[in-house]
């Protein structure tokens, strides 16, 4: 079955000064490289998860997808088609097909627009004029359970919880094949992230879509996604079933964010894994493997020679960066209680 989003070998960098600075200093290179080689595939009805720590470049991923930011090289293809070659306005009709949550659900809601307004700007910008824009705001309303009587309210009116569902009615006007969720829950309670949570997997189980979910919440991941990618630096360093890399992670950073995952029980034997150091520049990136610094099973190789993907011998789609992978299994303690907190994985 042919991928419905397929990015391959994707670049994104970000000039640090203007051109003349750069000439007067004499560098060569005034760039950071935020995203570096990536290549990933999503099909239809499925979940993958982007997981990272803050300014691993999984924001920036998203942004460039749905032509917010431009890529220095590499390829975007939706529905087959190569999105990178196509002008602006060859793009609408595929971007049409894309929506996308951002990270802050109210900040991303104009204070101008009621409700109703934000949930029909959509059909505005896309010429969709035949439309009862009353009856589409609350249809959209209803999808994601909240009422009627909320499209003349203004986004300062809402909850947290309220501007997400929002958000994503939004996400869902064109109905669209694919959406991509930026830090779904965060900033939301417990009890409101599990809605929020829950409404998305409704509403891929009723509508078939497919959803790349940016998160650094391990418990986020574990309860929605089919698989997930680990991101260090700008650079997948780790992909594969959730349950996979849960059951065993191969990379020693994987390992450590899953020892990080937050423990509610008091009393609950925690094996933290603490690393070294801190995150490195990405003007200043290391030699070799980028994790060497900070990486307690690190060897002289590892600082001078970058790592060449590996497939698990267990399992060909799942892949690693590293010259000494993990071979042990997750401890059983870890992962009874991430099961215990988590509950089922996904199917």
């Amino acid at each position: 079955m042919s991928a419905l989003l397929s990015v391959q070998d994707l670049r994104v960098r970000f000039r640090t000064m203007g051109p003349i600075k750069a000439l007067a200093i004499g560098t060569k290179a005034p760039f950071i490289d935020a995203v570096c080689g990536v290549s990933f595939e999503i099909h239809k009805g499925e979940t993958l998860a982007l997981v990272g720590e803050s300014g691993s470049g999984k924001s920036t991923i998203a942004r460039t997808i749905i032509g917010l930011q431009r890529a220095v090289s590499g390829s975007i293809s939706f529905d087959g088609q190569e999105l990178t070659e196509l002008s602006a306005a060859e793009r609408k009709p595929y971007l049409r097909r894309m929506a996308m949550t951002f990270q802050d659900p109210i900040g991303s809601l104009s204070p101008r627009l009621t409700v109703r307004s934000l949930l029909t700007e959509p059909f505005r910008i896309h010429g969709l004029k035949d439309r009862d824009a009353g009856a589409e705001a609350t249809r959209l309303l209803r999808m994601v359970g909240l009422p009627a009587d909320f499209v003349g309210r203004y986004p300062h009116r809402l909850s947290g919880g309220q501007a997400r569902r929002v958000s994503i009615a939004r996400a869902l006007a064109l109905n669209p094949d694919l959406i991509i969720a930026d830090e779904p829950t965060a900033g939301l309670d417990v009890s409101v992230q599990g809605e929020v949570l829950n409404l998305l997997t409704r509403l891929q189980d009723e509508l078939g879509i497919a959803i790349l979910i940016i998160t650094h919440n391990l418990n986020v991941v574990r309860h929605i996604t089919d698989r997930m990618a680990i991101m260090y630096l700008g650079r997948f360093i780790e992909v594969g079933s959730t349950e996979r890399i849960f059951h065993q992670p191969r990379h020693p950073y994987t390992e450590a964010l899953l020892a990080a995952n937050p423990e509610p029980d008091p009393d609950a034997v925690i094996n933290r894994i603490e690393l070294m150091g801190d995150v490195p520049s990405l003007m200043r990136r290391p030699s070799g493997c980028e994790f060497h610094t900070r990486c307690r099973y690190a060897q002289d190789i590892c600082s001078h020679v970058f790592p060449e993907p590996t497939a698990s011998r267990e399992d060909a789609h799942h892949s690693f960066k590293c010259h000494f992978p993990l071979e042990r299994e997750t401890p059983m303690r870890l992962e009874q209680r991430r099961l215990s907190l988590a509950g089922p994985l996904r199917k």
